[in-house]
């Protein structure tokens, strides 16, 4: 197992929207108990994350305010409980055809107001967000690569079309207060404006020349596990494309796919 980042601490939240509203957009994986397992899986392997060191603390974060305790259960098996956290709350006050990354950026900025983990935080400590129904396997591998000293850490792809990925971000207190906070407004998705990846992709595009150190591009490509809650589509069976956009990354970095 790779060993994590010794210059910064490295917080990780996990965004969940157990039982998703009526109407979501482009969601084919609706069943709260379907969603719930996804996330009692993943939350398990980030808690051998914690366990192991490649994380410093774990943040767990709800805005359906649904049943969590199997969740609950899982981190008291760990001895590890002041280095856990569980934000649960209603946050789905908004109108489902404004897109999933409206909704999760708009529960972050309660998570980044209201978390003890995070407000006691060095101002430069690494705070990670990822879909939390996936399995980053490759996690270790990404924090140790990551560069020491980046305010803001994310994927962005220019082929097929302008993008980035939002299933893992990367940020530090100051960066995130001044550049994404209240953005969710600026995100919503529509047929004219296009999706939440390539709303935001504008937005942190037009950071180019500010005090803040951005690197929009991974050194090591995410592994991830889980299914899609787009389509049910699951990411283990796309290795063909991984191994693709793995090569490219080392033999060809200025093409980003």
């Amino acid at each position: 197992m790779s060993e994590p980042s010794e210059q910064k601490a490295n917080v990780l939240i996990l965004t969940a929207t157990i039982t998703p509203p009526p109407g979501a957009r482009q969601l084919s994986r609706t069943d709260p108990n379907i969603r719930l397992n996804d996330y009692r899986k993943a939350f398990e392997f980030y808690l051998s994350c914690l366990a192991n060191g490649t994380i410093s603390g774990l943040i767990f974060a709800d805005n359906s305010a649904s049943d969590i305790s199997t969740l609950h259960e899982l981190a008291r098996q760990y001895d590890a409980l002041n280095k856990i956290e569980f934000i649960s709350f209603e946050g789905l006050d908004y109108s489902p055809a404004y897109g999933r990354g409206y909704g999760e950026f708009k529960m972050l900025d309660y998570v980044m107001q209201h978390s003890r983990l995070i407000h006691d935080l060095p101002a430069q400590a690494n705070i990670w967000k990822v879909t939390g129904r996936y399995i980053l396997r490759n996690l270790a591998d990404v924090i140790k690569t990551a560069p020491p000293y980046s305010d803001f850490y994310c994927n962005c792809r220019n082929i097929p079309i302008y993008w980035i990925d939002l299933y893992i971000l990367c940020w530090n207190k100051d960066f995130y207060q001044h550049s994404i906070n209240g953005i969710y407004e600026s995100i919503k998705e529509d047929y004219i404006a296009g999706s939440s990846e390539v709303n935001f992709r504008k937005i942190i595009d037009e950071k180019k020349g500010s005090k803040y150190k951005i690197f929009k591009r991974f050194r090591t490509i995410p592994q991830l596990e889980g299914y899609r809650g787009s389509d049910n589509q699951i990411y283990e069976e796309k290795k063909v494309k991984l191994l693709i956009r793995t090569l490219a990354n080392k033999l060809i970095p200025w093409i980003w796919i």
